[in-house]
């Protein structure tokens, strides 16, 4: 796994990481909007109506309905690789999703985004991220 790229950038780009996590264990869609960029794109092929969301409105509005489904989730995740590129980045995160849905069932995801990032007006947003589930329980 590689790191490339200033120091501040990657800083920058380790905390949007760590903002959408805790932005899904705290349920606030309006942070865990603000991470993406107006025109991103959110894929996850596994589950139906998220192969491929596009625009922050759309993605939001269809993030509030999967959560709609859970009591709690805890979200934890880990940059595992990063290349960034002037105003663009790619890498890769490994994430860990333990939570209870709204019939009690416990569950636990391990997963792996494929993410690209945009900086716009000095700020890194997501502007794809592409998920699939590693290991489920």
């Amino acid at each position: 796994m590689s790191f490339v790229g200033n120091t501040e950038d990657k800083l920058a780009l380790h905390e949007l990481v760590m903002s959408y996590g805790d932005s899904v264990s705290r349920n606030d869609s309006k942070d865990w909007g603000n991470t993406w960029s107006e025109d991103a794109i959110w894929s996850v092929p596994n589950f139906p109506g998220l192969e491929k969301v596009e625009g922050r409105d759309q993605i939001v509005k269809k993030w509030e309905e999967a959560m709609s489904n859970y009591e709690y989730i805890v979200f934890v995740a880990l940059l595992g690789s990063l290349t960034i590129d002037g105003n663009i980045a790619k890498g890769t995160t490994y994430t860990i999703e333990v939570g209870t849905d709204k019939e009690n069932i416990k569950s636990q995801t391990h997963g792996q985004y494929h993410d690209e990032f945009i900086k716009i007006d000095g700020h890194w947003y997501f502007q794809k991220r592409t998920f699939s589930i590693l290991h489920t329980t």
